[in-house]
């Protein structure tokens, strides 16, 4: 038996681009006729055991696979070791990669708690002015 490959060096190149087209669509026949035989084969399954393919298509809507989100001017602790904090600018801090490479997360101070020093009160008297 000869190559049958061979037979397309006598083409000319329009009739070799049009053999590749060809071979294109016959490929993209073959992938949709075998994917509509698996999701065929997939139903079939289901029904057999009382499911639908909605019952296994839904995503669950947790954040299970990512980390807390942090803010920017809030300031965060260590839930064990109080002395430790972050201000939520700049990257994580060693301890917090840690807490949460064991599953653990920051907690957030609150507003007045996360100043060690309160803004002072404004003077009520208008600021002195020396004379030009």
């Amino acid at each position: 038996m000869s190559n049958p490959l061979g037979v397309l060096d006598g083409l000319s190149d329009d009739e070799l681009r049009a053999a590749i087209k060809h071979a294109e669509g016959l490929l993209k026949q073959r992938d949709d006729d075998r994917k509509a035989k698996a999701l065929s084969e997939a139903r079939t399954l289901l029904v057999s055991v009382g499911l639908s393919l909605k019952d296994i298509g839904t995503k669950s809507r947790t954040r299970s696979g990512k980390a807390p989100a942090y803010h920017v001017g809030h300031n965060y602790q260590h839930p064990a070791n109080k002395s430790l904090t972050w201000n939520g600018k700049g990257q994580k801090p060693g301890w917090l990669r840690e807490l949460e490479g064991e599953g653990g997360k920051a907690i957030e101070l609150a507003p007045e708690a996360a100043t060690d020093n309160p803004p002072k009160a404004a003077s009520a008297q208008a600021p002195v002015r020396k004379p030009a």
